[in-house]
């Protein structure tokens, strides 16, 4: 019983740095605001603390129970706000400076419906997109989804591979495709279009 005592004080006094770690620094929840978990975090304070009351006599209260629990914020409070916006615009200029994601949108166009939808191409384009469009409505938790633009710049690569390696009859050539590759050739965008499915794309 003692044991599970200390377990209870231990926790509560977790929930206590959990809630001012949270609430200076944020999380990395992909769904929801900080404020929601930190209301989630200052509910299981009031949790241990009943707990407490329930396994130990007043005069036994472990200091941490006396602690006062934070006030309750507003639901849609997000930490590091401006960094967040700078880490985004960061990263959407990443995206498109990609070789990769440059190459996406000039041969998305060359798959029929779908084998596009197979190889994922929209969804994949669809990262940049969908932050350019974060970053225009100011949607935070999307926007803090993208601090960390490797694993998006590597689906760009990822799904490009995909595209050189689609066997040549599931290729259909667009004449747009083909003229936009005729008009960017002197960019060079490190790709061997020879090696598209052993299909020449000009």
């Amino acid at each position: 019983m003692k044991k599970q005592q200390e377990n209870y004080a231990e926790e509560l006094q977790k929930s206590h740095e959990r809630w001012a770690y949270i609430y200076e620094h944020g999380t990395s929840d992909p769904f929801w605001e900080d404020g929601v978990n930190l209301d989630l975090v200052r509910n299981h304070m009031f949790y241990y603390r009943g707990k407490i009351e329930e396994a130990m006599s007043p005069e036994d209260y472990p200091a941490v129970y006396f602690k006062e629990i934070p006030p309750k914020v507003d639901q849609n409070y997000m930490a590091r706000q401006d960094e967040i916006r700078a880490n985004a615009k960061k990263s959407l200029a990443a995206y498109k400076a990609s070789p990769d994601y440059k190459y996406l949108l000039r041969h998305q166009d060359d798959f029929s419906p779908k084998t596009k939808q197979k190889l994922c191409i929209a969804a994949v384009i669809g990262y940049a997109t969908g932050l350019e469009t974060a970053i225009e409505n100011d949607r935070l938790v999307d926007m803090r989804r993208h601090e960390r633009p490797d694993s998006y710049l590597k689906s760009f690569e990822d799904c490009v591979c995909r595209m050189q390696e689609t066997p040549t009859e599931e290729v259909q050539l667009s004449l747009f495709s083909s003229s936009a590759d005729a008009l960017d050739e002197p960019e060079n965008d490190g790709f061997d279009d020879e090696e598209f499915g052993g299909m020449s794309m000009m």
